[in-house]
């Protein structure tokens, strides 16, 4: 038996892996307090690297065998371990049992399908299949307390809180926090010590300057508060670094105060001010920051635009970078000359073509998140993370993604009596054989059938996967910033956060609808073809063009405007919504969800065969909430006004509307594109995002990326460069209509 706490072990484990030797060396017997001395012992021991020209300091190391992400949780790299094994042979079975302490503490190691609910084989269900389930998922820390009163007022109130605590897993978990703080600052003072140490061999005095106030900043945050801009600008960076670079939220909120009380002492200009955001803006895409909000309403219901607004919006557009995810709240309270600024500011940054910010609608929002039973005061105050997921900033845990489901994969099951043609597998229920169907109710009763059987194994998944994180991977880190985790003595995994609620995405909707309104309209309605015909031509890729483009041409399609269609995928997400809503997180929350594409559409697509819609096997799904590719001809007013009939209220986790415009056409009808979005938020959209390049350049930057590596598109809620993206994501794109007035 290997002691892995032998002292010559640790001793020589502290040099390669801190935090597995913290984890190890601790003597409680409480996995939240071993968890915790290892992040301290890992970030105490990072070495702090300040390049030339950081004003902003701070950057990650790399964990050891042993590590944490707060996507993953607990993770075990055993490439590491061998190759230490190689170059250190004497520590081999150490090495050895690490690795397999590690995994056996890995979310994963935990995930057991109990028999009742397990099918022959799982992965022909999950697995990009029909649904997925489970993820660590992003979050919106809550900085307030942090920038306001430091590290010092969160012990404050770890002591407040552990007063008479008579549990001891929440005694223990408090004093993991505790252990936690320390490292936070730890890291921090270390970057103090090497600006003073760069300073002292520094011979440009104005360098010199820069980093003596950088030690000072580093020695006052985040351990204690700030007490201007800058400061609070350094001890965000912090906090945000250790998070693993997630989502900052509410930007332009949180940083107001600090900027307000220098700009009103003469301590800071606004163009000292877009210098600072500038910085900030490059150091957010070194690390590949997540999503930025800024806009929208305060928690009073007063328009919170502010200075801090347009500058993160000036930085986008200098910079025209992947990174940060830039999001623009709107709402209908401030039709004055400064949201008409805003307007134009945000088109001016659109028009560069790096597909940001996202535009997002405080009135669809807004009531959509109070139907989870969550207080208006603090609804107002949600913030994007990822891509386009939604939280309240500080207060929730649940702008992950728990799950998705191909509604499109549920639709090929009930035209197969539950039997998955892609995997030749029984996967779903028996609901009938469709050529037995009297009308379209009962092919929409099998449809809904398999949603409803899917959605209770995705979920059951999801749950499953959510326990195991919370029982392997306690997240002491975001516990500290996200608000009644401290006070309640529960982990920010298991349940401590003030709101629990789960995000399900979906994917197919506009193919879905396709595909119902012509077996209603051809097979059940005109008697134009047979359920037979359909299902062979299917079967056969569709061999007979004629018939392919029949299917395309004699029926409206969704993003046409046409009622019958948008009603029918009013009727899908209504459904799929509903009975969502009935289902319980593990953590305790109610589950709901939203339509972001992400890199998902081809991979869902692959996975399902030729479909009614006169879609081609293995082809990409439509994108998001939008029509499918190259479906809505109509223009542009009229795509709007087919997506604006889907009940966008039932979301809380954004319906993500995908545009595409010419930089000719953006330029020349800015004030009308401009119309055109606010008509689109009035009737009922949630979110728009759009995309100025026109088909020839995508086509170009495919045959020749090399002349093309800075071309910045929007993807699915996020924008990444063109010629990265795979091949299938790439022609997806390519695919997606060119709107023109």
């Amino acid at each position: 038996m290997i002691d892995l706490r032998n002292r010559a072990w640790l001793a020589w484990l502290q040099k390669v892996d801190p935090f597995s030797a913290g984890y190890l060396g601790c003597e409680s017997p409480h996995h939240t307090i071993r968890l915790g001395t290892g992040l301290r012992e890992f970030w105490a021991a990072m070495e702090p690297i300040i390049e030339q020209g950081d004003r902003i300091v701070g950057r990650m190391g790399v964990f050891g065998i042993g590590g944490f992400r707060y996507g993953s949780g607990i993770f075990c790299d055993a490439d590491l371990a061998e190759q230490l094994k190689q170059q250190h042979p004497q520590w081999t079975a150490h090495l050895d049992a690490l690795v397999t302490f590690w995994k056996s503490l890995e979310p994963g190691s935990r995930l057991h399908y109990p028999a009742d609910r397990q099918c022959e084989d799982e992965s022909l269900m999950s697995g990009l299949n029909v649904y997925w389930a489970g993820w660590g998922g992003h979050t919106v820390l809550g900085f307030d307390q942090v920038l306001a009163e430091g590290l010092e007022g969160i012990r404050d109130s770890i002591h407040a809180a552990q007063k008479n605590e008579m549990n001891q897993e929440k005694h223990a978990f408090r004093d993991a926090l505790l252990r936690v703080c320390d490292g936070i600052e730890r890291f921090a003072l270390n970057y103090a010590r090497a600006a003073r140490a760069l300073a002292a061999a520094e011979t440009h005095e104005i360098r010199k300057a820069e980093l003596l106030a950088i030690a000072g900043r580093c020695r006052q945050v985040p351990g204690r508060g700030a007490r201007n801009f800058t400061e609070a600008l350094q001890s965000f960076w912090f906090i945000h670094l250790l998070d693993g670079t997630d989502s900052p939220g509410r930007f332009d909120q949180f940083m107001y105060p600090f900027y307000q009380k220098d700009v009103a002492e003469n301590r800071l200009t606004q163009t000292e001010c877009q210098d600072w955001i500038d910085h900030l803006w490059k150091r957010f895409n070194d690390t590949r920051s997540w999503n930025v909000c800024v806009g929208g309403v305060k928690s009073d219901g007063e328009d919170g635009t502010n200075p801090l607004t347009f500058m993160a919006l000036e930085a986008t557009r200098r910079y025209r970078k992947v990174a940060p995810n830039l999001s623009l709240r709107f709402h209908s309270g401030a039709e004055t000359a400064q949201n008409q600024q805003l307007w134009n500011k945000a088109l001016e940054v659109i028009e560069t073509g790096v597909g940001m910010p996202a535009l997002y609608n405080d009135e669809v929002i807004v009531p959509a998140l109070m139907r989870y039973d969550i207080p208006e005061t603090d609804v107002r105050d949600y913030a994007m993370n990822g891509c386009s997921q939604v939280d309240i900033q500080g207060r929730s845990h649940m702008g992950l993604e728990d799950g998705e489901l191909n509604l499109l994969k549920c639709l090929e099951l009930a035209l197969h009596d539950g039997f998955d043609p892609h995997t030749q597998y029984q996967l779903g229920s028996q609901t009938g054989d469709p050529r037995e169907f009297q009308n379209f109710d009962a092919l929409w009763q099998a449809y809904t059938q398999q949603v409803e059987f899917f959605t209770a194994r995705m979920l059951n998944a999801a749950n499953l996967v959510q326990q195991a994180h919370a029982e392997t991977s306690p997240n002491l880190f975001r516990s500290l910033f996200v608000k009644d985790c401290i006070a309640e003595g529960v982990d920010f995994k298991a349940g401590g956060a003030r709101y629990n609620h789960g995000q399900i995405l979906t994917q197919g909707i506009a193919n879905t609808a396709d595909a119902l309104a012509v077996i209603q309209k051809l097979i059940f309605e005109d008697r134009r073809i047979t359920m037979d015909e359909l299902l062979l031509a299917m079967r056969n890729n569709f061999p007979n063009e004629s018939f392919r483009q029949m299917l395309i041409k004699a029926v409206p399609k969704y993003g046409n405007d046409d009622p019958v269609v948008d009603q029918l995928a009013a009727r899908i997400i209504d459904h799929f919504f509903r009975h969502l809503n009935r289902y319980r997180t593990w953590r305790g929350g109610i589950y709901g969800g939203g339509s972001i594409v992400f890199v998902r559409a081809p991979i869902f697509g692959a996975k399902v065969g030729a479909t009614p819609d006169g879609r081609k096997a293995g082809t990409p799904l439509a994108d998001s909430v939008g029509p499918s590719q190259g479906f809505d001809t109509n223009g542009p007013t009229a795509m709007f006004n087919s997506v604006a009939r889907i009940p966008q209220v039932l979301a809380q986790s954004t319906y993500v509307l995908n545009v595409k415009f010419t930089p000719q056409v953006l330029h020349k009808n800015r004030e009308k594109i401009i119309s055109l979005l606010k008509t689109y938020f009035r009737n009922g959209g949630q979110q728009i995002q759009v995309n100025v390049i026109d088909k020839s350049t995508l086509i170009q930057a495919k045959e020749n990326p090399q002349q093309y590596e800075n071309l910045v598109v929007r993807v699915g809620g996020y924008s990444d460069y063109f010629v990265r993206l795979s091949p299938e994501l790439q022609e997806d794109i390519i695919a997606r209509t060119e709107q023109v007035l």
